[in-house]
């Protein structure tokens, strides 16, 4: 196994004892490009033997926090992943294990490097395809988005996983001659509806506090219901440029998903059609029971709303026609 390759450019912080570089090989793979990091894991391009096509290789350090909890993580993450086979949902396919000390080196605390392969998607989070004011939305890819993820995840319920981490991150969009591509990524929480514990072992919510549903912050009994409510705070917030309730801290945007009322998406954004604002507020619903029966229904409510409504010009947008380029 090769650790003599190129360095990748991109190195996160704090962890470059660690990161696989450019050319270098991860048991049958060869690495590309890193793509990425989070906590504890590195995500890279890569390609398995003579075969060029590309493999998204993720890549978790054992050494980082509880390395128990981490491992457990990871491969319940696979076990989910790995049994759903949906067109929106990220392809998994093999994982394995290096223990090898000379790959891992010698001053790094990680024990044990643990991977999984998965499809590899080019192109960019829904993150980048939320519009801040006073910039515009692109509607047809934000209707795009919705329905697909819509079908993904009612289809995940279908087979008895909750994802519970939906936000814009965790979706993965490509555009190009086919038009546009949305993949649901990352099933690290994912639990199946007979195991749908809310709290972490030490008491601490897991999931994403903005787009979390007041029984999840509640240690309440979860449900599709959940995944409803983080999937409507996404396009709540790909549709005006922010989430409904966006807070300085942990507690106040909790607060907020436990009692305030939900924001009016006209509030934000003028054009938008007025009947959005009860369907936001019926699928941000502080009791699970009184939202939608699932995220197809939602979707198409929003997606017939939204249906030959004019998106105006972002200020700046317009070219007068007093105003000349240096090559007029």
């Amino acid at each position: 196994m090769s650790t003599t390759g190129q360095r990748a450019a991109r190195v996160p912080r704090g962890y470059s004892d660690v990161v696989f570089g450019v050319g270098d090989e991860i048991d049958d793979f060869t690495v590309d490009e890193f793509l990425g990091s989070g906590a504890s894991a590195e995500v890279y391009r890569v390609h398995r033997g003579d075969d060029r096509r590309s493999v998204a290789l993720k890549v978790l350090r054992t050494g980082v926090g509880d390395p128990r909890r981490a491992r457990e993580r990871f491969e319940r993450e696979f076990t989910i992943a790995s049994l759903l086979h949906h067109p929106h949902i990220v392809g998994v396919f093999a994982r394995g294990e290096i223990t090898d000390p000379e790959v891992l080196g010698e001053n790094t605390s990680t024990t044990a490097v643990l991977w999984t392969a998965m499809e590899y998607i080019d192109g960019t989070p829904a993150s980048a395809h939320v519009a801040h004011p006073p910039d515009e939305p692109d509607i047809p890819i934000v209707l795009a988005i919705g329905t697909q993820i819509a079908e993904a995840l009612d289809y995940a319920h279908g087979c008895e996983v909750l994802h519970r981490d939906v936000k814009p991150a965790n979706i993965m969009v490509s555009t190009g001659p086919g038009g546009v591509r949305a993949v649901l990524t990352d099933f690290g929480i994912a639990q199946f509806l007979d195991d749908a514990r809310p709290l972490a072992r030490n008491g601490r919510v897991q999931g994403s506090i903005a787009y979390a549903a007041p029984e999840l912050l509640t240690a309440q009994h979860l449900s599709p219901a959940t995944d409803l409510y983080a999937l409507a705070v996404t396009m709540f917030e790909m549709l005006t440029g922010e989430p409904p309730f966006p807070r300085a801290t942990a507690f106040a945007i909790s607060h907020a998903h436990l009692y305030e009322q939900v924001p009016r998406l006209t509030a934000i954004r003028g054009w938008l059609p007025s009947s959005l604002n009860s369907v936001f507020a019926k699928a941000l619903a502080k009791d699970p029971a009184d939202r939608y029966d699932n995220c197809a229904e939602f979707v198409a409510i929003v997606v017939r709303a939204l249906r030959d409504v004019p998106v105006p010009e972002a200020p700046g947008s317009r070219r007068w026609p007093w105003r000349r380029s240096r090559h007029d």
